[in-house]
């Protein structure tokens, strides 16, 4: 339910309540003798219950706009990290994709992989995971193509039978995102 919905909500209830205490306040002199302490006492419940209400919901409007005052706040952070964000990432080097070798792939862990990228990169961060999403990578520096070094930790590395690779190109000032994901059948 919306802020405006329940404050709204709760006013009608606060006057619902206001009523039943003027209906019972006319109806106090009609009561009989017998009833008039009880309908007393509970008038008396109602309206001390009605006005600490009234009160509790005067520190929950302060509350509420305080809230909403902080969030607000926090929208403009979040923006403004958003900002600093596309800025950094405008910096970046573009992304390669991995050409070969291509996804299903039977590799060897004595043999290193030879890749080939879809831009002219010699130097790039290899990862290698048993994760798809790449999580729990482990990464090596390939200098001049040679993946002899960063291939050397599969054997250590490698869980299963199943291994996915991808790079991140290296910039001047920054590194690209992820590649491609390629998944490699290990024999």
């Amino acid at each position: 339910m919306k802020k405006s919905m329940r404050i709204t909500t709760f006013a009608v209830l606060l006057l619902s309540s206001s009523l039943v205490l003027f209906t019972a306040t006319t109806q106090r002199a009609n009561a009989s003798l017998l009833f008039e302490p009880i309908v007393l006492a509970a008038l008396e419940t109602i309206e001390s219950v009605v006005t600490s209400l009234s009160s509790d919901i005067g520190v929950m409007a302060d509350r509420i706009l305080l809230m909403a005052d902080e969030i607000g706040e926090m929208s403009d952070r979040i923006v403004h990290t958003e900002e600093l964000m596309i800025a950094a990432s405008s910096e970046s080097t573009a992304s390669s994709l991995i050409l070969s070798p291509v996804e299903g792939t039977v590799v060897y862990s004595s043999i290193p992989v030879q890749i080939l990228l879809s831009t002219e990169k010699s130097e790039y961060l290899l990862y290698i995971s048993n994760q798809a999403d790449m999580s729990g990578a482990t990464n090596a520096l390939v200098q001049n193509n040679d993946t002899s070094t960063a291939w050397s930790r599969v054997a250590d590395f490698a869980t299963g039978n199943k291994l996915y690779i991808a790079v991140k190109t290296i910039g001047t000032t920054s590194n690209s995102e992820f590649s491609n994901t390629v998944m490699l059948n290990l024999n």
